[in-house]
């Protein structure tokens, strides 16, 4: 019997039985979940702990926000302004009093929130300003929660914490799309690569940026294992698990739709028509239509209604017209890019320098990987990809840079961007490029970024504990977080090593026996788009017009096989 039988004659089952369902990367998936929600918990919470009150962008209105929204106030009064984006509403003391509490360290990192006083505990309620008021309500609704329970400083701790588990639990569902429905085990490093310290310090703060990111990670990751493995016969489970993702990105923040259907087009665009097609007859992808077209809907509806793309004219005002603003603008793309992997604070703290090198070396060496053995149109969806991540900033702020000045910020961008690393690793490992040598990838990689992301947080401690001027040890400074210096240190350096241990052991896992290796699924993929198989040796078998029993059909599908 030849090789190629043989393989067909296990995947059918040696008794002769149905195929067995092939897995994914390990055979308990929903403890990988489990896993990566505490570790993104414990990362996050880290940041939340040792970022000061209100030290975080435009958190002093994000909170202000947050709490009216829970009691109450959908938008708040509309404050008479250029643009009309500040709201008037009304909350308790303590939450109102975030300007006036950074004032003295924002935007200054060589002064530690030592400056500060002691943040006042007042629940009076008293009327206040922000101008994210008509911002989509969805965030706000979960993270104001603590508010209707105590109104203090613990308050404004539990809504970070609230918020670092939301995230955590999108970055958990991410990684749970490809250990339960991949066999890719290079994906999960590339939602490492994914998750830059960005990522982490907004999802363990008040601002929907972190949700707007995690919400999308997920959906790229879902995607992509639906678009390139499983678009033949896509699992139910991945496909409600990108529904959520893609519900819960449309529905927070004003420019989220926008991302949401570029994503799913370039995922289209790497499914290929005939993947498209497959999965337009899913009936699990049918249902998961009910739910979205509500959502986004709604998501469009409000943006209409409540006028949540008004916004404060805050940037610098273009001088010129035409090339020159263009230009200008484009200048800013290096600062966004740094920005999208740690820029911390109110945009006023930089990473160290080894951060910043390592996360290029890193997506630069997977993006040229991908480009040097992806297929013509996958490798045109992440260079188009690639070009919306530079340049659609650029096109945004040039339609606002005479009216409202220069505000665009790399996190606003970030929904896409992640999905370079993500959609470059996938596409590398389809290849088998790295095959050889993909262990060891996974362990450098890991190492790296984990030393990258711990340098990170240690420097933005330091900044607020003594300031970026301050002397390189800062455990003992004069700003005290809670728990301490120290032991916010050691248990960010245990959070970010357990994750990337976790990420490389995960990595350096065999395939199951029911799930081939991508060299020998080879030589059962497909010939030609209708799913004849290659002849074996010595027979003469008619493209499109052979006859075979279904289950064996249905076990050679590129998709089942991980092609």
């Amino acid at each position: 019997m030849s090789t190629s039988a043989a393989e067909r004659r296990s995947a059918a089952g040696s008794d002769g039985g149905a195929p067995q369902q092939r897995r994914g990367l390990v055979a308990h998936p929903w403890r990988v979940f489990a896993v990566v929600v505490v570790l993104a918990f414990l990362n996050m919470a880290v940041w939340s702990l040792a970022t000061p009150f209100f030290a975080s962008p435009d958190e002093p209105a994000q909170v202000a926000r947050a709490v009216a929204l829970v009691h109450g106030q959908l938008i708040g009064k509309t404050v008479d302004n250029d643009g009309n984006p500040i709201t008037d509403v009304t909350i308790p003391k303590v939450y109102a009093a975030g300007s006036a509490y950074a004032a003295c360290f924002a935007f200054k990192d060589t002064v530690p929130a030592s400056c500060t006083t002691r943040l006042t505990q007042s629940k009076e309620a008293v009327r206040t300003t922000t101008y994210v008021g008509r911002y989509p309500p969805l965030y706000y609704a979960i993270v104001g929660l603590p508010a209707l329970v105590t109104a203090s400083s613990n308050g404004i701790y539990a809504m970070r914490l609230v918020s670092a588990l939301l995230n955590a639990v999108f970055l958990a569902l991410a990684a749970l799309s490809i250990a339960a429905w991949s066999r890719s085990r290079l994906l999960l490093v590339g939602l490492l690569v994914a998750a830059t310290p960005m990522t982490y310090f907004l999802g363990g703060v008040v601002n929907p940026s972190g949700l707007e990111i995690t919400s999308a990670t997920c959906l790229w990751c879902a995607g992509l294992v639906l678009a390139l493995e499983r678009s033949d016969r896509p699992p139910p489970g991945l496909v409600a698990v990108a529904t959520v993702a893609a519900i819960a990105l449309l529905l927070t923040r004003a420019l989220s739709p926008l991302w949401v259907v570029c994503i799913l087009l370039l995922l289209a665009l790497l499914a290929g028509w005939h993947g498209v097609r497959a999965l337009a007859r899913a009936r699990c992808v049918r249902w998961a239509v009910v739910p979205l077209v509500p959502a986004g809907a709604f998501a469009v509806g409000w943006i209409v209604v409540a006028h949540a793309l008004d916004l404060l004219p805050v940037g610098p005002k273009a001088k010129g017209s035409g090339p020159s603003v263009v230009a200008s603008i484009l200048g800013d793309t290096g600062g966004w890019i740094q920005q999208m992997i740690g820029v911390f604070g109110w945009l006023d703290t930089l990473s160290p320098l080894l951060t910043y090198l390592f996360w290029y070396a890193v997506i630069g060496l997977f993006v040229l990987l991908a480009l040097s053995c992806a297929r013509r149109r996958h490798a045109g969806a992440l260079v188009l990809l690639l070009l919306l991540v530079v340049f659609v900033p650029v096109i945004i702020s040039y339609g606002q840079a005479h009216r409202l000045g220069v505000i665009w910020q790399g996190r606003y961008i970030m929904p896409m961007a992640v999905g370079v690393p993500l959609m470059a690793v996938a596409l590398v490992e389809r290849s088998g490029a790295l095959h050889a040598v993909r262990t060891r990838v996974a362990t450098v990689v890991c190492g790296a970024l984990a030393c990258a992301a711990f340098a990170a947080f240690a420097e933005a401690l330091r900044r607020y504990v003594v300031g970026v001027k301050g002397p390189v040890d800062y455990l003992r400074g004069a700003w005290h977080p809670p728990f301490g210096a120290t032991t916010l240190t050691v248990a960010a350096l245990v959070a970010i090593a357990l994750m990337g241990l976790f990420v490389r052991y995960l990595a350096g896992r065999d395939p199951g026996v029911d799930d081939p290796d991508p060299r020998q699924a080879a030589a059962l993929a497909p010939v030609g788009d209708r799913g004849a198989t290659r002849p074996e040796a010595g027979k003469h078998v008619r493209n499109d017009r052979v006859r075979r029993p279904a289950r064996v059909a249905e076990d050679l599908s590129a998709s089942e096989l991980g092609l």
